[in-house]
């Protein structure tokens, strides 16, 4: 079974024991590529004694790479002349972005299974777009911080129909203001019609510099029939001691939107295209594509359903590079296997931070030799 098999099904329509079936045996296929083509990564997957064919494998078999080792390695599948783009990640936490080549199978791969995934929440009729930040064609060289946002933003433009930008550089570096005229038009217009719109943003812009500043001059919307999407984590406003409760409660007040139709988004660089949204249990479930498991920062042994632990997921998406298994510095924990009210499968998890101090193992597997591409 290929990985586009797996889009021929709806993301959370099969019980465990036949999504195992299906996605394991991808995941088979996926390991042999890469063990085959990565030279690096073969070398990791010996010294932990794995080697293809993979058989009756249990998910924490699969040979792990930490989120690090993207940041320290260019890491290909795929023969150079096979690589259409070269992404970063914005390294909000560090100084050094992780570095993934993609090639057309991989870049197919990361655009279908977002139009998938989003459409299974938002319905597959494109809707207008309203983004909560600042136009790409605004930003100037030097603002870095919006830059890394605006690419961010473009991927989810894919289920657009169209796009509106809202928020302007305030000319001191990485900093916004809100267009009120624009955007109070705008919204005030769709408002009338009583249009099924998106509202997206970064998660600390949209609650900072949006919902706070109209809530402060008494502007309120009523869009019953819109949703908001939101990326980017909960850091900044976790540090302003903003838990969602607050955020969502907040955003369905300014914008006249039922509070589980605000919808928080995870997902990261190193397996981008996969994301993981709330469901209606306020809780992220894994789609077909895709599994978690939690690991003991210190063992980095699988922990029970329940315990906290390092965040590792597992999708055979990528072709061009072996980030099958990703081990994150993210902490997190599975709350339940069972099926939610809304009637998705997947297990269900919540994430809880950024993990303070982890040394997490498998750098080494692959840099001892100085083994590079």
């Amino acid at each position: 079974m290929i990985y586009e098999d797996l889009l021929k099904f709806p993301p959370y329509s099969l019980p465990q024991k036949e999504k195992d079936s299906k996605l394991k045996n991808t995941l088979a296929g996926a390991f042999e590529h890469h063990f085959n083509n990565c030279p690096p990564y073969r070398k990791l997957c010996q010294k932990r004694h794995i080697t293809p064919p993979l058989n009756d494998f249990e998910y924490p078999d699969l040979p792990y790479l930490p989120v690090e080792i993207f940041k320290k390695m260019r890491l290909s599948s795929v023969d150079d002349t096979a690589i259409v783009r070269s992404l970063q990640s914005s390294a909000t936490t560090s100084q050094t972005p992780s570095t993934i080549v993609i090639d057309n199978i991989t870049r197919m791969r990361q655009v279908n299974t977002l139009v998938w995934l989003l459409g299974n929440f938002l319905g597959k009729k494109r809707r207008p777009y309203v983004i909560l930040d600042v136009d790409p064609a605004a930003v100037k060289a030097g603002q870095n911080t919006i830059s890394a946002r605006a690419a961010a933003i473009r991927g989810f433009l894919v289920a657009a129909s169209s796009a509106s930008y809202c928020m302007l550089p305030d000319g001191t570096g990485d900093n916004l203001k809100i267009d009120f005229d624009t955007l109070t038009a705008k919204l005030s217009k769709m408002q009338a019609e009583n249009q099924e719109i998106v509202l997206f943003g970064f998660t600390y812009v949209l609650y900072v510099y949006v919902a706070q500043q109209l809530r402060q001059k008494g502007i309120t919307f009523s869009l019953p029939k819109a949703s908001v999407l939101h990326i980017g984590g909960w850091k900044k406003l976790q540090n302003e001691a903003v838990d969602k409760a607050t955020f969502n409660s907040t955003i369905s007040d300014v914008f006249g939107i039922p509070q589980n139709q605000v919808l928080d988004i995870y997902g990261f660089t190193e397996q981008l295209g996969l994301v993981y949204i709330d469901c209606s249990d306020g809780l992220k479930r894994v789609p077909l594509t895709a599994e978690i498991i939690i690991r003991d920062p210190q063992t980095l042994a699988p922990v029970p359903d329940g315990d906290t632990g390092l965040v590792e997921l597992i999708t055979p998406l990528p072709h061009s590079y072996p980030g099958i298994a990703v081990l994150l510095d993210d902490m997190g924990r599975i709350v339940t296997r069972e099926q939610a009210e809304d009637q998705r499968y997947g297990t269900a998890f919540e994430i809880l931070g950024r993990a303070r101090e982890a040394e997490i193992r498998g750098c080494g597997d692959i840099l001892s030799g100085k083994m590079t591409l």
